[in-house]
């Protein structure tokens, strides 16, 4: 029954305690009803869709067969003979990966690993008197016998304009010659664990007996990320690089990053291109996103840019469901702060 309370401004209907309390009641079970049939609907998606999706296990955990089997059916790409390895560099994980083990020329990818020598080898403002190696085919800055250059300069041209004859004054500054270099590049890769990689130069120039596998690359790659300063070099979109020849004339280069993605894909950071009748196009593709980092060794393609877009968005739409799926096993509200990632 409702009390009639009379005061000077009329008469007010108060409305007793219990029910305020009702209602209060009411709307409760209401919003857990709401909450409980979203968390349903998640977890109906998350199910529906748990079959299209790899078995994330640990890189160093994988088979061979583990390896080969995983999400192998990519109908879109633009060869089904490609290779690739997509991981989550904060763990080692092998979200995808298609012939991952199959031999291939490695192209100007290598030169990751050349880097990764010289600088440990090298301090940046070392100055290399070139010779006779920098007469090198394919991508060049421009080096002749009896140039100095710093190394700094040669890892920025190394990087930037992918250039051979920087990658073989490296070599041959830090190990005499062409051959020992490359022994030294196998021997590290050992290190890092590639049992299926044999080089025998510092730029990638097609050779017998040369080649390594997406999945070898893919560790090399994920040393070489660590490396802040190598970072920076394979980033630039453009770079000026100078040296001096033999009589002392100073030479200048403007160089433009071989890699198109710079700049044009949502967290790319660059890394390495390569590309030779023999090996296809090749790319290694790191991308940094504040929802997460992907790593992509890409070899054989036809058409190395799509194809990487395509895998890198496929993975970026898988992942984030399940992203968001463990925000809310954490807290039931993230489903409502976070709509976006459905």
């Amino acid at each position: 029954m409702s009390l009639f309370i009379v005061t000077k401004r009329g008469v007010i209907v108060k409305q007793p305690k219990q029910q305020y309390s009702r209602v209060k009641s009411k709307l409760k079970r209401m919003t857990i009803s709401i909450l409980t049939i979203l968390i349903l609907l998640v977890s109906i998606h998350y199910l529906s869709t748990a079959n299209l999706n790899p078995v994330i296990k640990p890189a160093i955990a994988e088979t061979k067969q583990d390896i080969t089997k995983s999400n192998s059916h990519q109908t879109n790409l633009s060869t089904q003979d490609l290779s690739y390895v997509l991981i989550n560099p904060k763990t080692n994980q092998i979200l995808k990966s298609h012939n991952p083990d199959t031999q291939r020329a490695p192209a100007s990818t290598l030169k990751l690993i050349t880097g990764l020598i010289a600088i440990d080898a090298l301090k940046t403002t070392d100055i290399v008197k070139v010779g006779t190696e920098v007469n090198v085919e394919g991508s060049r800055l421009g080096l002749s016998p009896g140039d100095q250059i710093s190394v700094q300069n040669l890892l920025i041209a190394l990087y930037v304009n992918s250039s051979n004859d920087a990658a073989a004054a490296l070599a041959v500054k830090i190990s005499g010659s062409i051959p020992a270099f490359a022994q030294r590049m196998n021997e590290y890769a050992a290190t890092l664990g590639c049992q299926n990689t044999h080089f025998t130069n510092p730029h990638g120039m097609p050779e017998p007996g040369q080649y390594t596998t997406a999945n070898d690359l893919s560790k090399i790659a994920l040393r070489f990320i660590e490396n802040e300063e190598l970072m920076e070099f394979v980033q630039e979109v453009s770079a000026h690089v100078q040296w001096t020849d033999a009589e002392g004339i100073l030479h200048n280069a403007y160089l433009q990053n071989t890699n198109r993605l710079l700049e044009v894909y949502p967290g790319d950071k660059g890394l390495k291109t390569g590309t030779t009748t023999e090996a296809g196009q090749c790319l290694v593709t790191y991308v940094s996103r504040p929802d997460g980092d992907l790593l992509l060794v890409l070899l054989g393609s036809k058409q190395r840019y799509e194809d990487t877009i395509l895998l890198l968005d496929e993975t970026w739409a898988e992942q984030r469901p399940k992203a968001a799926l463990k925000g809310l096993a954490k807290d039931p509200r993230s489903l409502i702060l976070s709509p976006g990632l459905f």
